[in-house]
């Protein structure tokens, strides 16, 4: 809880405790439920009548790391849809994502990726079907959307309740986040930053809120000369092997010469590794079945609050054609163009607001133009720079930039359209070198064990420096 400011108002900080291990696998939608349920609970809390002064919530903010922006997405919406933001009861302020897929899990051109493409709908339950887009079926009778498609749409509850928030910021790793890569987590379609000190991308940090990076510029010309890698077990190459950061996770580095007695009962330690991953995996993916079974064998039956709001919203329209086809509305002379799909529907799900297709209908929404994004950096669009240099790129330079762009699915990019419609989008780029994976370092998740997590504070300041109160 923040002290109050000058105006009153007071800060009380939620951290939700609900989905935490193994809750994690239950998929976006139940583990969105759970948050608000938290929400609803804090507030009854701080809003008691027994409260002396009595107290009342007038703003709400929500930040999500990780897979918590997805839930972050879904619970506003829900919240949205239920109408807690009606008639300025709660102001929506401050709305961000760290490191979140916001389209999904990546696929590259890599055997690994494609072998967890395959796997992590099966190892990650409910919460892998949405990740990898396995979940249409969920949505719309086996013929619809992904959850994260449908999240995205325009005139959809979900994208509704982000357009009210004040500010909106998608926070991203420029490079190094091999949990959650800068395509997913920006929600755009090309990554500038592959391979960059090698494709002649200007980086500027942000002096007070290093590592977030203040600017950078895309190349304008030819890539600069990279030097040939040393011939296989010279003198240059044992150098570079020696010198170059151990490839193994933190828990297992050690200084010599513990490290060889480590390197030498690897071989051991990694197949009994794999045993374990997988059992763990594959425990929790019961558990979590168990759980979804227990959830949706209360009240809703198999729906969550979103999906029973939509399909009694669909059932009120098709009532309402009904009555319309049986009065006489539909002339058959009217012609082809008169049909439902030139038609605007006259149901709002949230006051102003247009009523959102159903998943897995064809029913067009109406156009609107596209606003610009306000950036936290400063550059043109996103696009691939060797379009315009391609003939002068080293060869080997540009099969490794195209084999570490990801493989985009046409649903994933219809989200990065959609998403980037948002009109007060503010994308945030962070540049954390020298780590492996940079996912854990944009929030200095454990101080306690890795000091070099340190290296995400400006990123902290810079979010709470710019958290409206």
């Amino acid at each position: 809880t923040h002290s109050k400011a000058e105006d009153g108002v007071e800060l009380d900080v939620l951290v939700a405790e609900t989905n935490r291990e193994a809750h994690t696998y239950d998929g976006v939608d139940w583990g969105a439920e759970r948050v608000v349920q938290e929400v609803k609970d804090r507030i009854a809390v701080i809003e008691t009548p027994e409260a002396n002064p009595r107290k009342k919530v007038t703003r709400f903010s929500i930040i999500g790391y990780s897979l918590g922006g997805l839930l972050s997405r879904y619970a506003v919406g829900i919240l949205y849809s239920t109408g807690f933001f009606d008639d300025g009861k709660v102001k929506p302020v401050n709305f961000a994502t760290i490191a979140t897929p916001n389209i999904g899990l990546l696929r590259y051109d890599t055997v690994f990726s494609s072998f967890a493409h395959t796997m992590g709908p099966i190892f990650l339950s409910r919460t892998g079907k949405h990740f990898y887009a396995k979940d249409a079926d969920e949505w719309g009778g086996g013929g619809g959307k992904p959850l994260l498609e449908v999240m995205s749409e325009r005139g959809n509850v979900f994208y509704d309740a982000l357009t009210k928030f004040e500010r909106v910021t998608f926070v991203a790793n420029a490079i190094n986040d091999i949990t959650v890569p800068f395509v997913t987590a920006s929600a755009e379609s090309y990554d500038p930053f592959v391979a960059y000190a090698q494709s002649g991308v200007e980086i500027e940090l942000d002096e007070k809120y290093s590592p977030v990076i203040k600017s950078f510029k895309l190349p304008t010309g030819p890539a600069p000369h990279v030097p040939p890698p040393p011939r296989m077990f010279s003198k240059a190459w044992w150098k570079a092997k020696w010198n170059a950061p151990s490839r193994l996770p933190p828990p297992l580095q050690f200084k010599f010469p513990f490290n060889i007695a480590v390197g030498l009962i690897l071989p051991v330690l990694w197949p009994l590794f794999i045993t374990v991953v997988i059992t763990n995996f594959s425990y929790n993916v019961i558990r979590s079945r168990r759980r979804i079974k227990l959830l949706e064998s209360k009240g809703q039956g198999s729906k969550s609050t979103i999906i029973a709001l939509m399909q009694r919203i669909e059932r009120q329209v098709e009532d309402a054609v009904v009555d319309m086809m049986n009065d006489g509305m539909f002339d058959e002379n009217l012609g082809p163009d008169a049909g439902p799909s030139n038609m605007t529907t006259a149901s709002p799900s949230r006051a102003g607001t247009p009523l959102p297709p159903l998943p897995g209908s064809s029913t067009p929404m109406k156009e609107k133009s596209r606003p610009s994004r306000r950036m936290s950096i400063t550059y043109t669009p996103l696009a691939d720079p060797n379009s315009l240099y391609r003939d002068s790129y080293p060869s080997t330079a540009a099969t490794k930039e195209k084999q570490n762009q990801p493989l985009l699915t046409e649903t994933q990019r219809r989200i990065i359209s959609n998403l980037n419609t948002l009109p007060k989008l503010k994308k945030v780029y962070v540049f954390i070198d020298g780590v492996r994976n940079s996912h854990a370092t944009i929030v200095c998740r454990d101080l306690k064990n890795f000091d070099f997590h340190k290296r995400g504070e400006g990123v902290l300041r810079y979010l709470a420096d710019g958290f409206e109160l």
